[in-house]
């Protein structure tokens, strides 16, 4: 599919999810709690995980009422919001979970019983169309973010006064 094609079919499938506006990190994640009807806990990836190259990880746990979603840990806010933006391209797109290698699934040990581990879905690199996608959906969530923190600060963009 051709960039532009791909951003396209981004735009619509984030306008058919009738985000909250002016749209936060914090509205975001309500909603798709909402879209998943469970929660959603967020946390930073553990150094097992990034040292096996995990950038992002969306996972459920066996008994959970709850899904997973970590991020490769930055000081950067908007770096840390793509990485869970990204995820919940994964969510948008109802990609399947994927049964994870076991020697991913021993990363997440101690902090997830081994036998408890449903499914994840991981990611590392960008290479086929499916994470393509679902990356231009994370890029589509951070301008939406952007454009309506730029809004609620200064007013709807006119133009006027802007340097060229």
């Amino acid at each position: 599919m051709k960039p532009e094609d791909r951003r396209e079919q981004a735009r619509h499938l984030v306008a058919a999810l009738d985000l909250p506006r002016p749209l936060t990190a914090e509205k975001l994640h309500r909603h798709m709690e909402g879209v998943r009807r469970k929660r959603i806990v967020i946390r930073p990836a553990s150094a097992g995980m990034i040292m096996s190259g995990v950038c992002g990880l969306w996972l459920e746990i066996a008994d959970e009422d709850f899904e997973r979603v970590h991020y490769a840990p930055t000081e950067s806010a908007v770096h840390r919001q793509q990485f869970i933006n990204h995820e919940y391209g994964h969510m948008i797109l109802q990609h399947e979970k994927e049964l994870l290698p076991a020697e991913r699934v021993a990363l997440l040990a101690p902090l997830i019983p081994m036998d408890a581990i449903v499914h994840a879905l991981s990611r590392s690199s960008f290479t086929d169309e499916q994470e393509a996608l679902t990356e231009a959906i994370g890029d589509e969530l951070a301008l939406l973010m952007l454009s309506d923190r730029t809004e609620a600060r200064h007013g709807p963009r006119t133009g006027f006064g802007r340097v060229l």
